[in-house]
């Protein structure tokens, strides 16, 4: 598949990741959001995040009824280019819970690495006959955040990684949006959970989230599989709303958080009277 996208949107293998860039701030709880993976177990990563104001990535928009709004393989992407997730409009956010998962505080939306050794990246060779040289890997923050704080403490780090439109356009209603990806299991181990979505949030209410569809990611196979998710855009109320989809992980005590995806697709077609 190659990338046609509306949206514009190293991890050369697994191993120790470094330091982030992140600076905590404010955020709440649950929004945005996507799947962690990649890493190796318990070292390097960062935290990624979801759900944030409105900000954040490329994203695409308009899409005509029936069509690809986002495809991509990642081989035309550079692995060792500092902004080429950036560029392709990936952006993540950031959200930290304490060890029983009350939320304490968010921070994003950034840009998404690519070489930073956080949150996320372009491997190459993980993939089989259908995935190609590259592929995109996610995973947790473990650089985040201040002493005693997130994987320096006893907290949960949340990374959500994610394309956004930001506002969903009027050609989008009566639309159905369909996700679908190619993953793998990386180096999950311990506690950490993961997941892939389609979120809706409502800038006017605060950034609630209006839909959350999710699918676990958690105990991937080894081999590469195909899966999808669907989300019924009918409702015009979601009209200049916000539309994630991507990858989340929730990860703490450095324990690995890592999957892989690659095969990304976006597709709107006639909902179902």
């Amino acid at each position: 598949m190659k990338r046609t996208t509306l949206i514009t949107i190293l991890f050369a293998a697994l191993g120790v990741y470094g330091c982030a860039e992140d600076t905590p701030g404010g955020g709440e709880a649950g929004s945005g959001g996507t799947a962690g993976s990649g890493g190796t177990a318990g070292s390097g990563g960062s935290a990624g995040s979801g759900g944030s104001a409105g900000s954040g990535g490329s994203a695409g928009m308009g899409g005509t009824p029936g069509t690809t709004i986002y495809e991509q393989d990642f081989e035309s992407l550079d692995p060792a280019e500092a902004t080429a997730l950036e560029d392709d409009g990936w952006v993540y956010f950031g959200n930290v819970y304490d060890s029983v998962g009350v939320f304490k505080f968010g921070f994003g939306p950034f840009v998404a690495p690519t070489i930073s050794g956080q949150i996320s990246g372009i491997p190459t060779g993980e993939g089989g006959p259908d995935q190609g040289t590259n592929q995109l890997v996610v995973f947790s923050n473990y650089d985040c955040c201040q002493p005693g704080e997130g994987h320096f403490g006893t907290d949960l780090v949340e990374t959500i990684v994610f394309q956004e439109i930001d506002p969903i356009p009027a050609d989008f209603i009566g639309q159905t949006l369909t996700f679908t990806f190619d993953a793998k299991r990386g180096n999950i181990e311990g506690a950490t959970t993961a997941q892939a979505f389609i979120r809706t949030l409502d800038p006017g209410a605060g950034f609630s989230t209006t839909n959350d569809i999710l699918l676990d990611t958690t105990s991937l196979p080894n081999d590469w599989g195909t899966y999808s998710l669907t989300l019924d855009l009918t409702d015009p109320l979601l009209e200049d709303q916000i539309l994630q989809f991507g990858f989340s992980t929730e990860a703490s005590n450095f324990e690995g958080a890592g999957n892989f995806y690659d095969n990304i697709e976006g597709t709107t077609s006639p909902t179902a009277p």
